[in-house]
């Protein structure tokens, strides 16, 4: 249970988390919101903003001397198959936990003036991930498979480099490639994304909240356990391949 890195190990897992979220949140304040130099949906912004976050986030981290995990279901995954200590997962989940939450608390801070002109927007959707048509046993099986094939083509490409330039750049193509399944996942892959900020947003006093409920089933059953599953696999994968070339 105890830990066995130093604390710029944890806190670059912070660093690269945050980073991450919060270029794809504050994006997506920039659509969802009134009063923004945005205001509108443009698919091919939506993929270069996410890819940039992510890959900056993998960068970042990686430069800082992280593990650059960036998403519970890669955490769990390390713990069940790759020997990652129970302290040390708990103490990366922890941080990806409270980057989620300063993520969103920045986003609230920047955007006050455009959530208070917005009370008729729909604001869950700027920081959790939902599918366009909802189908839970289909949405379940799409997101187990969207999260495995985005994190293997990551994990592929960071097994054969150490360079933080080429794995920044390896994150930002996998996240354009999967962006084809916008519509069946709502983009999420990740339970940081979606979950760990499902829970700050209903704590945070986000003007015009309203009664705006997260729909905590889909959050847990799609983004959480079906995330955590594509993850685990995708590390198992890698790992396996990795071994025997």
């Amino acid at each position: 249970m105890g830990l066995t890195h130093g604390f710029m190990w944890y806190f670059a897992e912070f660093v690269g988390s945050f980073i991450f979220l919060l270029g794809g949140y504050a994006y997506m304040c920039n659509i969802s919101l009134k009063k923004t130099l945005v205001s509108a949906l443009n698919y091919v912004e939506l993929v270069i903003a996410w890819s940039l976050a992510v890959g900056f986030g993998l960068a970042i981290g990686v430069i800082m001397g992280g593990p650059a995990a960036l998403n519970p279901g890669v955490v769990l995954g390390q713990m069940i198959y790759c020997g990652l200590g129970v302290g040390d997962g708990l103490m990366l989940l922890l941080m990806e936990f409270l980057a989620a939450g300063a993520a969103v608390l920045i986003c609230m801070i920047f955007f006050w003036d455009s959530f208070k002109a917005s009370p008729e927007a729909p604001k869950r959707g700027i920081f959790s991930a939902y599918p366009v048509e909802k189908n839970m046993p289909l949405n379940f099986v799409q997101e187990v498979l969207a999260t495995f094939l985005f994190l293997f083509l990551v994990f592929m490409g960071i097994a054969f480099t150490g360079d933080a330039l080429v794995i920044g750049a390896v994150g930002f193509c996998a996240v354009a490639l999967l962006a084809l399944t916008l519509n069946s996942t709502g983009f999420s892959m990740n339970a940081m994304r979606s979950v760990f900020s499902s829970i700050w947003f209903a704590i945070l006093p986000i003007p015009n909240k309203n009664k705006e409920k997260v729909d905590w089933t889909y959050q847990i059953v799609v983004n959480f356990v079906g995330s955590s599953i594509g993850g685990i696999l995708a590390v198992i994968a890698t790992t396996y391949i990795k071994s025997i070339l």
